[in-house]
């Protein structure tokens, strides 16, 4: 109860009046709409579902809007990712069997990797004592998934696998990306995927792990202000999600800046991006020059 200061006091569900016994945090981007304002062609963002870290009142899992916390830059004493920790990517469903899937496949997997690799994105992270890591060979799972499914059966979903063999376990020390196939939503409470958000971070477990980042299929819009490319919508969600997850392993315990992780401080400042390798990412907040990373 007492993760953040926003939501301590809180004992009844402001939504549906129950009684709250806790509150899960979920490391969520949002999407946002923009349009262009004619003849100065001014872009303009509507933050109705703004990033940030989202509290869902437990057990009736209704996402409890809470006043901003304190915009000061803190770490609150949870775990971070350290160096050598490992990241496995997920493919769910048959598409990701075919030819169009496997090169998709392989694209992600290179790009994942460089993100993970590249000294000044992810390695600037060093600042917030946070190590880098490596991509270890990625799983597909070829069953076809549900057309949409919660973030607890998600969970569920993960530790099967585990279970099973089907996924290898990397404790705590690591965490996997899960790419959900074309057509499939997921949803947080009652907010479904791209309509609601992009994709999101979490664990199953606190601070225990097993950690996990949920990427759909690229929405067709809301979750890129640079181009047209579903890769790059792709690659601007998944780099954002592995800063933020690195930072903020368990969603609230890490490094955070009021109810905002260190992206989301910059997606309301939000700048064009890329890496040296040439993938969109999304800038996090770079305390040392008080500024939002820039490739520039």
């Amino acid at each position: 109860m007492d993760r953040c200061k926003s939501c301590t006091g809180i004992v009844s569900c402001p939504v549906c009046g129950s009684p709250i016994s806790s509150f899960s945090h979920v490391g969520v981007r949002g999407n946002e709409t923009s349009f262009n304002i004619p003849v100065i062609d001014y872009k303009l963002k509507l933050g109705s579902n703004p990033s940030g870290i989202r509290h869902y009142a437990q057990p009736c899992d209704h996402r409890v809007i809470t006043q901003a916390a304190s915009p000061d830059l803190v770490y609150n004493g949870g775990p971070l990712w350290g160096n050598g920790y490992s990241w496995i990517n997920v493919y769910w469903g048959k598409f990701y069997t075919t030819e169009a899937g496997k090169a998709w496949v392989a694209r992600v997997d290179r790009a994942t990797s460089d993100i993970e690799t590249n000294p000044s994105y992810s390695g600037g992270l060093r600042q917030y004592n946070v190590g880098m890591g490596k991509l270890l060979e990625s799983i597909t799972i070829p069953a076809e998934p549900p057309s949409s499914m919660s973030n607890s059966q998600l969970k569920e979903q993960i530790l099967s696998w585990i279970n099973s063999n089907e996924i290898r376990d990397v404790s705590n020390k690591g965490a996997y990306n899960l790419f959900l196939p074309p057509g499939m939503t997921v949803t947080l409470s009652s907010e479904t995927s791209c309509a609601f958000f992009c994709d999101y971070h979490d664990t199953v477990d606190a601070e225990k792990g097993p950690f996990y980042t949920v990427e759909p299929y690229p929405c067709s819009s809301g979750c890129n202000n640079c181009t047209s490319s579903e890769f790059d919508t792709l690659t601007m969600g998944l780099s954002e999600e592995m800063v933020e997850l690195k930072t903020d392993m368990d969603p609230g315990t890490g490094w955070v800046i009021g109810n905002e992780e260190l992206c989301d401080y910059c997606d309301a400042h939000f700048v064009c991006n890329r890496i040296s390798t040439g993938e969109y990412v999304n800038a996090w907040y770079d305390r040392a020059k008080d500024a939002c990373w820039s490739s520039r």
